[in-house]
């Protein structure tokens, strides 16, 4: 019954947990920092040499002139305004003579546009061309040719003869034409007074030193914007170089958490598994100490106390089957067999009624029962001490302490007399029934308490 109950309560425990171990990913190593360190010195070496070449063009900028000094240009820009007001004047003074300069452009425009458009027609510029190229075609003709280039050759005949007319027309627009230009440049020869001529002169001077210091500056502008252009350059190699450089430390800082993480996690996981082999270590202890409470639970009751009535039994029931004296040597000479028949060594108070005797007086007069006989010299030491002996058999009853006891244990009243024993031999058999009929209710009841305490045990 205690076996099955023992596997029970061990098959209903919650077996032991464990824990996974964690694992290092495959893209996570641990940083080499000799190697971090020395692609941090390259980049910061280029970084370097482009700060220095940056730090170059600016000591050009700044050596480069100031904002340019407009003073001058702005000394010219109202000269020729105003010269521009006085030939203005000027012009205004002959408006009549210019508009009569305008009409004369204006008609000469005309005649060499209707000249250019009739030339496109006819490819000849004179009468004479006309008049060669006519006779030309007649003499092919009388010289004889094809039929069909006689008939082409007469078709551009009659279209030479149908254009003489508009070609003569040439000669007279031409003449019109040149007739018309001697006039304006006669004019516009009277119009160019020495005033204004020097004007003129004056302007050009002024405008020529104005270009001059224009060219000054958009050369000055072109140098500055490309030391300009390479600032903007080297400033973005420096952004990419910076920000390679913080990608790497960023990468590198990222590395190390991840791996240094996995670290933390491999102590910790170190930490729980020893924490857990600790708390398996102690519960195998509860399980162990559970297992053997309720294998002593099991055990039926009062074996003890049983065991303790038959002795008692056997050893009153000595005095009943041997005499006093026999009774009482035997009882000093097995004295030891007596305490082992019951408990022994505790201290226990006698009860009202009974006298304690010291040892040297127990050894007279101490009575034990079952005791073995002993060899032929020890009977008749006996029989002799017997003999010599003047007292009368006394019907006190001495025992040790520690038979006492087993009759405090078992609750029987600790007999005085020899006289008593009938009684209590009595008392111990009905002691004994009553242990053995209580035996299976108290086994169970033992063991129903061993297992609570095994469950709050195991709960704990």
């Amino acid at each position: 019954m205690a076996e099955s109950t023992t596997a029970t309560t061990t098959a209903t425990t919650t077996p032991p947990a464990t824990l996974t171990p964690p694992v290092l990913p495959s893209h996570v190593k641990k940083p080499n920092e000799e190697e971090h360190k020395k692609a941090l010195a390259e980049v910061n070496a280029r970084i370097d040499k482009l700060q220095k070449q940056m730090d170059a063009v600016k000591e050009k900028i700044s050596k480069l002139p100031g904002k340019s000094d407009n003073t001058r240009r702005e000394e010219l820009r109202a000269q020729l305004a105003e010269l521009r007001e006085k030939q203005a004047e000027i012009k205004k003074g002959k408006q009549a003579v210019y508009e009569q300069l305008d009409a004369l452009n204006e008609s000469i425009r005309k005649k060499v546009g209707n000249i250019k458009g009739l030339q496109s027609k006819v490819p000849y510029k004179t009468v004479a061309e006309v008049d060669a190229r006519i006779s030309e075609l007649e003499s092919k003709i009388e010289s004889g040719v094809r039929i069909v280039e006689e008939k082409k050759m007469l078709q551009e005949i009659t279209l030479l003869k149908r254009n003489r007319n508009a070609v003569e027309g040439l000669d007279e627009q031409q003449e019109a034409i040149n007739k018309e230009r001697a006039i304006y440049d006669g004019i516009r020869k009277n119009i160019d007074t020495e005033e204004a001529k020097k004007l003129s002169e004056q302007f050009e001077k002024a405008m020529a030193e104005l270009k001059t210091i224009n060219a000054e500056q958009a050369q000055q502008r072109e140098q500055r914007n490309k030391l300009y252009d390479e600032r903007t350059r080297i400033k973005g190699l420096l952004d990419e170089e910076y920000n390679q450089l913080r990608t790497m430390r960023d990468e590198h800082r990222k590395a190390n958490d991840e791996y240094y993480t996995f670290i933390r996690q491999l102590r910790e996981y170190k930490r729980e598994q020893e924490k857990l082999r600790k708390a398996q270590e102690e519960e195998e202890k509860r399980k162990e100490a559970a297992k053997q409470e309720l294998e002593l639970a099991s055990l039926p009751a009062f074996e003890h106390e049983l065991t303790l009535c038959d002795n008692l039994g056997n050893f009153l029931q000595s005095f009943l089957n041997k005499g006093e004296t026999n009774g009482t040597t035997t009882g000093a000479n097995n004295e030891e067999d007596t305490k082992n028949a019951t408990t022994g060594g505790r201290t226990i108070e006698a009860p009202d009624g009974v006298a304690l005797i010291k040892k040297s007086d127990r050894e007279e007069n101490y009575f034990v029962g079952g005791g073995k006989k002993k060899g032929k010299s020890g009977s008749k030491k006996g029989a002799n001490s017997s003999s010599s002996g003047a007292n009368p058999v006394s019907d006190t009853l001495k025992l040790p302490l520690a038979t006492m006891e087993g009759f405090f244990e078992v609750k029987v009243t600790v007999p005085t007399k020899i006289s008593d024993i009938p009684s209590t031999l009595e008392k111990l058999q009905e002691r004994k029934a009553y242990y053995l009929a209580e035996q299976p209710r108290v086994t169970e009841e033992n063991k129903k308490k061993a297992q609570e305490k095994i469950d709050a045990m195991l709960k704990a």
